[in-house]
C-alpha cells in the first residue's frame, strides 16, 4: 500500500458523557479524557474513576479506543495513590495512559508492565534524542511537541521507531507544554498540575529599551490562533504519524461533533485518493461551509501553528483571545433600524455567513470591555446593485446601534441553527459494533454435535451436545432453520457472518439443542474475550507493599555521595559581562568564590570565551543547553561539548542523549525544566548519569521536604535565588512586534539589539530574552527567594545552592553573593534577607487548589 493510503488514528478530547457520544457519533477511532483527579485539564467535568468500566466498556462495543490522561507532575507523597487508580484504570480495560512524569512512567514498566503508556507532549519531546532516551520505559507512543513542522516531524519518524502522534485541531499554547511556569508564578496555580490559568490570554504592553510602544488594538501579544490542519492530514501520514489528536477537554459538544466529523472525512479521503485518481484533491476534501462549521463552534482564527513551518507575523494577531467564531464582514455605516456591514466574502452565501437568530458582536479591538453585540431579528438588501452589502437589523431594546462604528469588524459568535444540527448528530447513539462470527456445526449419526464459533480475529469457542443425532420422521433440519437460530445472538457483541455444516443427510436437530449450544458457545467467547483483554490481574500483593519495596531498591542502588562537608554556593550568569563582573568580585572576596559558574548565553558561541576566561581566573565553569532542541540542532550540543566546559547543565532529555553518547567524560547536571518532581523520577535520572539533580519549580517547601526524605540530599542542587522563567515559547516576540521577518532567516535580529519587556494589566513587568535557537524566555522581573529554608535544607543533608542572575548590576551582584555565602555559614539569618534582596519569599510554589479526592 503507498505511503499516502496510511491511515491513521482519529483521537478526540472528550470533557463528559455527551463529547464521549459525539466523538463516537462522528468517526472518532479514539478519545481521551481525564479522571476527576491527576490530569491536566482539571477545569473540565472529567469522569469518576467509578465510570470507567461503563466508559470503556461503551468504547469497546463500538470499536473505539479510550485512553486516560494522566498528564500531570506527580509528587512524591502521592505515588501509593496515584497507582492504586491506575490499578483501576487497568482493571477497567483503559487502550493507554497518556503520561507526563517520566518517574511514574518507569514506576508503571516496573508495578504494571502490561498497561500501555503513552508519552504526553507534556514531556516535552521534540527530536529522537529525547525518544531515545524514554525508549527503555517501554512508551508505546509519543505526543510530540506542537511547535514541530511537518518536516521535523519527518526526521523524528525515520530517526525513531517509536509511534508518534501529533496536535492538528485546536487551542495553542504560546509556551512549550511542560515548559510554562506562569500559572504557579502569577498565581500559585501550576500549569504541570492541571490549573492552567490562561495569562497567555491576558493583555500586555509592549516595552522597548525601557520606552513604552504603542500597538495600537494589537495587546495580546502572547494569545496564538488556534490550530487547523485539515488540509495537511495526507502529508502527516505520509510522514509517519499514527495518531491524529484534536484538542479541546474543556469544549462543548457541537465543537467536538463538528472537528470529529470534519477530520473523519479528511483522514478517509487519503485512502479514497489512491483508489482512483480523478478523487478530488485532500485540499479540497472540506467544503467551504464546512470550513465555516469549524471556525464556528470554536476559533480564535484557524491556523497551521508550526506545522508548515514558523511565521512570527501571523500565529499572534493580538487582537483578542477570545473565541470568534465566523468573520460576517466590516461595518459600513448605520440606519434607523440597523448596521449595514460590507461581508468579507461576497462569493459566500449570505445564509452561510448570517441569518436570523444568530448572535453576532461588534469587534472594536478592546474584547476587555463589555462588546456590543446580539441577535439578528431581520437580514436585508440595503443596495440592489451591491451583493457584498447586508443590513442587519436587532431587537431596538437590545443594542444600541449608534455606539457602532464605521470599520467595526463584524463576527457571528452563535448559529443555532448548527449547533442543532450537530446536536443531532449524536442524539441516537451509534450502533454497537458486532464482530463478525463463522460457525460451524459438526455431527455424527447416532452420536454428538458439536458447534464452533470463530471469529474474524480467529477466537473461537465451541459447545457439544453428546446427543444421540437421530434421523428425522417427517422433517429433517434445514440449513435456513440451522442458520435462524444460530443467528440470535441477541445484544452479545456478535452477528453470524457465515454456516458450514457437517451433519449426515435428513437428520433432526431440535431447535432447543441448537439454541443451547449456541448459547454455551457465546459464553465461551466472552469469557475467552475477557481474559484476553486482562492478561494482567492485579497482583495479590497490595501496591503499597510493592511500591515500598521498589522504592527501597531504588534508594539502596545509590550509595552516598562524597561531597564537601561545607555548603557550596553555585552562580549562574548571562553574559559574559556579568563573568567580568564575578572574576572581579572574587579577586576582592577569595573566601566567596561559587563552587562552579554556569554560563547561560543567548549566542553559545561566546561560551568559548566565558570557559578560557573562567580557566585562567581559577573559576569552575559549566555552561546550559537550550531548553529545547529541534531535529537539526544537534550541532548547538556539539558546538558545547568542543568547548570541553567542566559541568554541562542540561535542560532537556535530548541533550542528556547526546552527552552520555558522544562526551560522557563531561559531567552532566540536571536542570529544574526535566520537572524532576519525586523520587522516581530522581533516581530515574540518576541511572542515566546524571551527577546532581535541580528540583523542578513546582515544588514547595513541604513538597522538597517529602523528596529529601525518599533520596539522597546529596545529589540535589536547589536553586534559591531567582528570576522565575514563566513563557518559554517558539513564537518569539522580538521577530513579531519589531520586524517584518518570518522567521530567524529575514527578521534582522532584533533581540541583538533591543531588550523587550512586557507588562500586565497589574503593572508587572516581564523581561524578554531570546536564546540561540531564537526561541524567548519571558521572566518575572522580581526575583523569588528560598533564603529562609536553606538552614533547615542544610540540616537534612542537601549541599547545593544555586542562585541565578538576570540583569544584576555589580552592585547586586556582590550583595546576593554576600548574603547567601553569609547564609550558608551561619553569618545571617535567611528569615528576612529577601526583604534586602528585594524578592519574594517564597520556595517553588503553593500546591494550589489540586487535590486528592
Amino acid at each position: 500500500m503507498p505511503a499516502s493510503a496510511h491511515k491513521p488514528e482519529l483521537l478526540a478530547p472528550a470533557g463528559d458523557w455527551d463529547c464521549i457520544k459525539a466523538a463516537v457519533a462522528n468517526g472518532a477511532d479514539a478519545v481521551y479524557f481525564g479522571l476527576t483527579t491527576f490530569n491536566a485539564r482539571h477545569r473540565a467535568h472529567n469522569f469518576e474513576p467509578d465510570e470507567l468500566p461503563k466508559l470503556m466498556n461503551y468504547l469497546h462495543e463500538r470499536g473505539v479506543k479510550g485512553y486516560v490522561t494522566f498528564n500531570i507532575l506527580i509528587f512524591s507523597d502521592e505515588f501509593e495513590a496515584v497507582l492504586e487508580l491506575l490499578e483501576r484504570i487497568q482493571l477497567a480495560e483503559t487502550d493507554a495512559v497518556i503520561v507526563q512524569d517520566v518517574g511514574l512512567a518507569w514506576a508503571l514498566k516496573q508495578l504494571m508492565p502490561a498497561l500501555h503508556v503513552h508519552a504526553s507532549t507534556q514531556m516535552s519531546l521534540t527530536d529522537s534524542l529525547g525518544i531515545s532516551l524514554v525508549k527503555s520505559l517501554d512508551i508505546q507512543r509519543v505526543i510530540l511537541a506542537r511547535e514541530l513542522s511537518i518536516a521535523e516531524i519527518s526526521k523524528v519518524h525515520h530517526a525513531s521507531d517509536i509511534p508518534i502522534e501529533v496536535f492538528v485541531h485546536g487551542a495553542l499554547c504560546v509556551a512549550y507544554s511542560g515548559q510554562c511556569l506562569t500559572s504557579e508564578t502569577l498565581g500559585g496555580r501550576s500549569a504541570n498540575r492541571g490549573q492552567c490559568a490562561q495569562a497567555c490570554r491576558m493583555p500586555y504592553d509592549l516595552y522597548v529599551d525601557g520606552k513604552h510602544r504603542e500597538l495600537n488594538a494589537k495587546s495580546y501579544l502572547l494569545s496564538p490562533q488556534d490550530l487547523a490542519a485539515y488540509d495537511l492530514v495526507q502529508s502527516l501520514a505520509q510522514h509517519g504519524v499514527v495518531s491524529l489528536k484534536i484538542e479541546g477537554r474543556l469544549k462543548q459538544p457541537d465543537y467536538v461533533a463538528a472537528t470529529v466529523k470534519a477530520y473523519r472525512k479528511a483522514i478517509d479521503s487519503i485512502v479514497q485518493e489512491d483508489k482512483s485518481s480523478t478523487a478530488t484533491t485532500i485540499q479540497d476534501v472540506l467544503t467551504r461551509q464546512e470550513v465555516l462549521e469549524l471556525e464556528q463552534t470554536f476559533s480564535r482564527g484557524l491556523s497551521h501553528g508550526f506545522l508548515t513551518g514558523i511565521n512570527h507575523q501571523t500565529l499572534v494577531p493580538g487582537r483578542s483571545p477570545k473565541k470568534r467564531g465566523v468573520r460576517i464582514g466590516n461595518v459600513l455605516g448605520t440606519t434607523s433600524h440597523g448596521v449595514v456591514v460590507q461581508l468579507s466574502d461576497a462569493s459566500i452565501p449570505t445564509d452561510w455567513l448570517v441569518k436570523p437568530g444568530d448572535g453576532v458582536v461588534f469587534d472594536e479591538g478592546k474584547p476587555e470591555e463589555n462588546e456590543t453585540g446580539g441577535r439578528v431579528w431581520k437580514i436585508l438588501n440595503p443596495h440592489a446593485r451591491r451583493s457584498d452589502l447586508v443590513e442587519l437589523q436587532f431587537d431596538r431594546e437590545s443594542i444600541n446601534i449608534s455606539h457602532i462604528a464605521a470599520g467595526t469588524i463584524v463576527w457571528k459568535t452563535d448559529d443555532p441553527a448548527l449547533r442543532k444540527k450537530l446536536e443531532k448528530s449524536f442524539a441516537r447513539d451509534k450502533p454497537i459494533e458486532r464482530n463478525r462470527v463463522h460457525a460451524h456445526l459438526e455431527g455424527r449419526l447416532n452420536s454428538y454435535v458439536k458447534l464452533t464459533l470463530t471469529t474474524d480475529d480467529v477466537e473461537s469457542a465451541s459447545a457439544t451436545w453428546p446427543g444421540p443425532l437421530t434421523l428425522a420422521q417427517k422433517h429433517p433440519t434445514a440449513r435456513p432453520v440451522v442458520f435462524d437460530q444460530l443467528s440470535r445472538l441477541g445484544d452479545t457483541p456478535y452477528k453470524l457472518e457465515g454456516l458450514k455444516l457437517d451433519l449426515p443427510d435428513n437428520v433432526m436437530l431440535p431447535k432447543s439443542v441448537l439454541n443451547e449450544l449456541r448459547r454455551q458457545a457465546v459464553v465461551q467467547l466472552l469469557l475467552n474475550r475477557e481474559m484476553k483483554n486482562k492478561p494482567h490481574q492485579i497482583s495479590v500483593i497490595p501496591m503499597k507493599k510493592r511500591l515500598a519495596e521498589w522504592r527501597q531498591q531504588l534508594f539502596n542502588s545509590f550509595q552516598p555521595l562524597q561531597t564537601h562537608p561545607d555548603a557550596q554556593l553555585c552562580l549562574l550568569i548571562r553574559s559574559l559581562e556579568q563573568l567580568g563582573m564575578v572574576v572581579e568580585y572574587i579577586s576582592s572576596h577569595p573566601d566567596h568564590k561559587p563552587a562552579i559558574v554556569y554560563c547561560d548565553f543567548e549566542d553559545i558561541r561566546k561560551y568559548r570565551d566565558a570557559i578560557q576566561q573562567a580557566r585562567i581566573a581559577d573559576i569552575r565553569i559549566g555552561v546550559a543547553t537550550l531548553r529545547v532542541i529541534k531535529p537539526g540542532e544537534e550541532s548547538w550540543l556539539r558546538l558545547i561539548a568542543s568547548y570541553q566546559p567542566d559541568v554541562i547543565l542540561a535542560r532537556n532529555l535530548s541533550s542528556i542523549a547526546y552527552f552520555k553518547r558522544y562526551a560522557a567524560h563531561i559531567p552532566i547536571i540536571g536542570d529544574f525544566s526535566l520537572n524532576i518532581v519525586n523520587d522516581a523520577t530522581t533516581h530515574w535520572y540518576l541511572k542515566q548519569q546524571l551527577q546532581r539533580i535541580t528540583p523542578g519549580y513546582d515544588l514547595n517547601w513541604v513538597q522538597i521536604q517529602s523528596l529529601l526524605q525518599r533520596v539522597r540530599p546529596e545529589w540535589f542542587e536547589v536553586v534559591v535565588h531567582y528570576h522565575m522563567p514563566m513563557f518559554h515559547n517558539e513564537h518569539c516576540v522580538f521577530a513579531a512586534l519589531l520586524s517584518q521577518g518570518k522567521d530567524w532567516r529575514d527578521c534582522g535580529r532584533p533581540c541583538d539589539r533591543h531588550r523587550v519587556e512586557l507588562k500586565d494589566h497589574l503593572g508587572a513587568r516581564f523581561p524578554v530574552m531570546a536564546d540561540a535557537g531564537c526561541r524567548n524566555t519571558v521572566y518575572h522581573d522580581v526575583p523569588q527567594s528560598a533564603a529562609e529554608y536553606i538552614p533547615s535544607m542544610i540540616k537534612l543533608g542537601v549541599r547545593q545552592f544555586r542562585i541565578e542572575l538576570l540583569h544584576e548590576t555589580h552592585e547586586q551582584l556582590e550583595t546576593l553573593l554576600e548574603t547567601y555565602f553569609n547564609i550558608l555559614h551561619g553569618r545571617e539569618d535567611g528569615k528576612h534577607a529577601w526583604q534586602k534582596l528585594k524578592a519574594t519569599q517564597q520556595l517553588g510554589v503553593t500546591r494550589g487548589t489540586l487535590q486528592l479526592v
